[in-house]
């Protein structure tokens, strides 16, 4: 840019009104043209002040039907948004509980590992994990002093840690790290560091409380996970390659995929494992479904559901 040239001002941030329920009922159907047939304006309204706000509800649009050039959507009722909304809601507090389940048998597996490994003392592989990521370390002094529930006890290991006691001292994330440190230090493999990235992104956005029934399009340059995809196009599950290849392009149906076959692998105990895949088929096939007929002509939300609803079959057959 010449000496003389003005950095180009920014332009002001759009800001979107507030708006009182009422009037996001009337900005629903004026200016969104959202009907009100599956749910009436009356119901809606006790909805949003009792239940949900706008901004969350307004996130599933795009998934139920797509817009007219004036900006309007199409055939989309305020229903069909409070059942999406419900539906996530339930899917996400099955899912963050198998993905912490996923959390502690990691850890069981980690710890197992290194107690077993005779070149392994517990302590030069962490150490050698802080000098490489040094922001831990400054992470494992605040948790010592923040943690309500115990933080206490982990004081006493801020300075030397061993594997046992650090993965009980670190975020998910740096643990995601730790555990592929772990093994690439020990040059040993392991079955499961290729897949931890969707785990932790599910994981995540359940602990988050990330709306995740938002989006069911494929994205071209999304990086599937090649290990389970293969699984699954070898796995005559009833559903044709192409169709697995274009929805693994799904990010959620990814990682769902994913979350499953590292939990049929992982999970040691047949309890556990049994009684949660239990739940989430009695989900599929029960609240999941209860009113499929306001999805009839999606077509994006019905091969979604029977993706998953297929790949839950061939997992938790396993």
């Amino acid at each position: 840019m010449p000496k003389n040239a003005q950095t180009p001002a920014k332009s002001a941030p759009v800001k979107s009104p507030k708006l009182t329920v009422p009037q996001v009922i009337d900005y629903c159907k004026n200016e969104l043209g959202i009907t009100f047939n599956l749910m009436s304006e009356e119901k809606a309204k006790e909805f949003l002040q009792k239940n949900n706000f706008f901004f969350r509800l307004k996130q599933y649009c795009s998934t139920c039907t797509e817009k007219t050039k004036s900006g309007k959507y199409i055939g989309l009722d305020f229903g069909h948004l409070v059942e999406l909304s419900t539906i996530d809601m339930f899917l996400r507090k099955i899912l963050l509980k198998m993905t912490i389940d996923l959390e502690h048998y990691l850890k069981v597996k980690l710890v197992n590992d290194c107690q077993n490994n005779p070149v392994d003392d517990g302590y030069e592989v962490v150490e050698k994990f802080l000098e490489k990521y040094p922001k831990v370390r400054d992470d494992l002094g605040q948790f010592s002093r923040l943690s309500g529930y115990g933080g206490n006890s982990f004081e006493k290991y801020v300075d030397s840690p061993a594997v046992w006691n650090f993965v009980e001292m670190i975020s998910f994330a740096d643990f995601i790290s730790f555990y592929s440190f772990y093994y690439e230090f020990m040059r040993t493999q392991c079955e499961y560091t290729s897949h931890l990235e969707s785990v932790r992104r599910l994981r995540n956005a359940c602990a988050h409380n990330v709306c995740l029934l938002t989006s069911f399009k494929s994205i071209p340059n999304f990086k599937l996970d090649v290990g389970t995809s293969i699984q699954l196009l070898n796995g005559n599950i009833g559903i044709g390659n192409g169709t697995i290849s274009t929805c693994m392009k799904v990010p959620l149906l990814n990682d769902f995929a994913v979350m499953l076959s590292v939990y049929t692998r992982l999970i040691s105990s047949p309890v556990i494992k049994e009684k949660t895949f239990q739940e989430i088929k009695d989900f599929f096939d029960g609240r999941m479904i209860y009113r499929r007929h306001y999805f009839e002509n999606n077509s994006g939300i019905k091969n979604a559901y029977q993706f998953a609803r297929k790949v839950l079959d061939f997992y938790s057959g396993k």
